[in-house]
């Protein structure tokens, strides 16, 4: 009988949870955030047995429905398995210490495809978006179609967004379509020839009340504001965004050179 990998030591709760927990993170977010953070820097190496759901309540101190639901999410992820008889161990290291990096060039926009679910939260046409975030251009006398998502990973909310679509181009499209995580792809894909300029700006910013409503995040937690604008050939305005992210599940990574 072949024996199982060595098994990971145990833990006090680690810095990151305190951390987190002056914030108001949901506890289920925190475990899951520490889990992940074990993992890639091989306090829980690949092929080891992690400690078992008594052992981690105990030591973090909640429920054990609680960290079921954390090991759950990772193992959703692929990075660690359940064995019955033999426990849980390690499978692999995550790809990224964050869930969602935001693109930061055209090509890695319209060709990224998240594991994401969506829930639609509003559709209704309008003759100009609410803001348009970056000027030089003119708008479609055609109006726009106005689109509210949330979408979460593995059950977790992590954005809440508006997109505003030119009505030529949502029409040509159907709302069907726009259940795609990436509605800059579908974007391209029908209006590519069209598209002249894109541009698009990250800032830091805090959840109100009703975007932190939405994420499951206190009020005035961090948020990421991503938003974009796209013009056609002509300088018109076909596509106009404001994406809200929950700064704990995104980065911005970018290579300088």
């Amino acid at each position: 009988m072949t024996l199982p990998p060595p098994r990971a030591t145990r833990t006090t709760p680690s810095t990151a949870i305190a951390n987190l927990a002056q914030v108001g993170t949901p506890i289920y977010v925190k475990l899951v955030m520490s889990f992940r953070r074990r993992i890639e820097t091989g306090e829980w190496a690949v092929g080891q047995q992690i400690p078992s759901l008594d052992e981690l309540a105990r030591d973090e101190g909640v429920a054990r429905a609680t960290i079921r639901h954390a090991i759950g999410f990772l193992e959703s992820e692929g990075l660690i398995g359940r064995y019955r008889g033999r426990g849980t161990f390690v499978l692999r290291r995550p790809q990224s210490g964050v869930f969602y990096d935001i693109p930061t060039s055209w090509d890695t926009l319209v060709n990224h495809v998240p594991d994401i679910q969506i829930e639609w939260l509003e559709s209704s046409t309008v003759m100009r978006p609410q803001s348009i975030n970056h000027h030089g251009g003119s708008l479609s006398p055609d109006g726009y179609q106005h689109l509210r998502r949330l979408q979460k990973h593995n059950q977790i909310p992590y954005f809440v967004g508006d997109s505003y679509v030119e009505r030529t181009i949502f029409r040509a499209i159907g709302k069907k379509a726009f259940n795609s995580p990436v509605p800059m792809q579908l974007i391209q894909n029908h209006a590519g020839d069209r598209i002249g300029r894109a541009e698009q700006t990250i800032q830091a910013s805090n959840a109100d009340f009703e975007v932190a409503q939405l994420l499951d995040v206190p009020v005035n937690t961090a948020i990421m504001v991503v938003t974009r604008s796209v013009f056609d050939t002509g300088e018109v305005l076909v596509y106009e965004s404001q994406g809200l992210f929950r700064s704990d599940f995104v980065r911005v990574h970018m290579r300088l050179k």
